[in-house]
């Protein structure tokens, strides 16, 4: 009788424990963590150690986490070494941040540095699943780089851009380019980065070892089989002072890589963080802690707010002051100021985004000492002489003819074997259409 009462004892508790045992995992995973690293400005530099190593980015980043990152700084043991501090506040964390910095056009054509007020790094857990730390040195980049227009509706997920405070029901809505209206208390510049991995692969040449989730949201959605380790999602704002700018008729922003629609915004990421401790967070936390790091024990135990306050680097590209061109020599590509920007000094052949239908050197001089004001929007107003229109057409002809000689002659094909499946081979070798061409990916760093 004993025993049986034992038997029945321990069923119960048994299933007691399988009932709420189970209901307790699934809350956990229901309710899973999300946190904000608050940085301050660190610097503004022409460094892209992911794109262009030991090199000279393209255009001007702004960058927090790490304060010794730099072009040679590729790996999360260099960038450790490289740092004292960290404006993420949590020295578990020496990671590397940065997105293309912001600059408003003037009236003369000329160009200043818009102040940074500060950068918010989310990590958000999504997907109901099993997710994994950061691997140490992985790096990735979130938006698209080399956007020139609207994208697809999946893609335009991937940013946005907000005014703060939301003044009219417009600027409420996240937009996909900058706005033409006022932004009393500055514009907020964000990317979503995807979080589905390769489980191999740290660095790729063309970010592929990480994608986005499958559907229309950015941070939804479930991975593909072949990306299937989902890692936390990072989600950046980077919000700017942009007081003084009118914006009535046109926008008067521009991006470091010469985007004035703003299509283009991106970001990187190099991880540099204590694998450990990021997932006993992962694990340990839930709910929205927003700044709440205090929380988290995992993270608390590394926090230490008044050091990324006195964190600080030294900037290599101006942060005030009047330009007569964006760093790097980037003329603005596209929107109504399309065309500005090329000064004396700058070789229009190096640029790397040039506005639809731009002739080059054939109406441009590299060595020309025109100034940023000088030039229209497709530089079609500049002054052209016979003699520049003799160049241009014999310069034409000359490549005409060299693409002539270097062609080599066909030789007459053999008559071709006549087959029932001929409509079908037709449609297989067919030449793709517009819609199926796809263009090179340019190199944005």
């Amino acid at each position: 009788m004993l025993a049986t009462r034992r038997l029945v004892c321990w069923t119960l508790i048994a299933v007691w424990c399988a009932l709420f045992g189970t209901k307790e995992a699934s809350a956990t995973l229901a309710n899973p963590v999300m946190w904000i690293l608050a940085h301050q400005s660190l610097k503004q530099a022409r460094v892209d150690p992911i794109v262009t190593p030991g090199g000279v980015s393209s255009h001007v980043h702004s960058l927090v986490g790490a304060n010794g990152v730099s072009a040679d700084t590729t790996t999360a043991e260099s960038l450790e070494a490289a740092s004292t501090c960290t404006t993420a506040g949590l020295h578990a964390d020496m990671s590397s941040y940065w997105a293309p910095s912001l600059y408003s056009i003037n009236p003369d054509g000329t160009f200043t540095p818009r102040q940074l007020y500060y950068v918010n790094t989310y990590y958000l857990m999504r997907g109901n699943v099993e997710i994994k730390a950061f691997p140490r040195r992985t790096s990735t980049a979130g938006g698209q780089c080399n956007a020139q227009r609207t994208r697809t509706y999946e893609a335009s997920r991937q940013y946005g851009i907000v005014c703060l405070p939301s003044t009219t029901p417009t600027a409420a809505r996240n937009q996909r380019r900058f706005l033409h209206e006022l932004v009393p208390q500055g514009l907020r510049l964000q990317v979503t980065f995807p979080s589905c991995w390769n489980g191999k692969d740290l660095v790729s040449a063309d970010h592929s070892h990480v994608v986005y989730p499958l559907g229309d949201d950015a941070d939804q959605g479930a991975c593909p089989a072949s990306h299937s380790v989902r890692l936390p999602t990072l989600f950046y704002e980077f919000v700017w002072d942009v007081t003084g700018i009118t914006n009535t008729n046109n926008s008067e922003l521009v991006l470091s890589n010469g985007d004035s629609m703003g299509y283009s915004f991106h970001a990187d990421f190099i991880s540099a963080w204590d694998e450990t401790i990021l997932q006993a967070a992962i694990d340990q936390c839930g709910g929205s802690l927003f700044n709440d790091l205090e929380s988290c024990p995992p993270l608390a135990q590394t926090l230490d707010r008044q050091a990324s306050r006195d964190c600080t680097a030294t900037s290599t590209e101006a942060m005030s002051g009047t330009l007569a061109s964006l760093p790097g020599c980037n003329m603005v590509w596209n929107g109504p100021h399309a065309g500005i920007g090329l000064t004396a000094g700058c070789d229009p052949t190096k640029v790397v985004m040039k506005p639809d239908g731009y002739m080059g050197s054939s109406n441009i001089s590299s060595s020309s000492s025109l100034s940023s004001s000088s030039l229209s929007a497709t530089s079609s107003t500049a002054p052209t002489t016979e003699a520049t229109k003799n160049t241009a057409v014999a310069a034409s002809m000359t490549k005409s003819k060299t693409r002539r000689v270097k062609q080599t002659p066909k030789a007459t094909p053999a008559p071709k074997k006549k087959h029932k499946s001929t409509a079908i081979n037709k449609k297989k070798h067919r030449r793709p259409t517009k819609v199926q061409r796809k263009k090179r990916p340019r190199k944005c760093s």
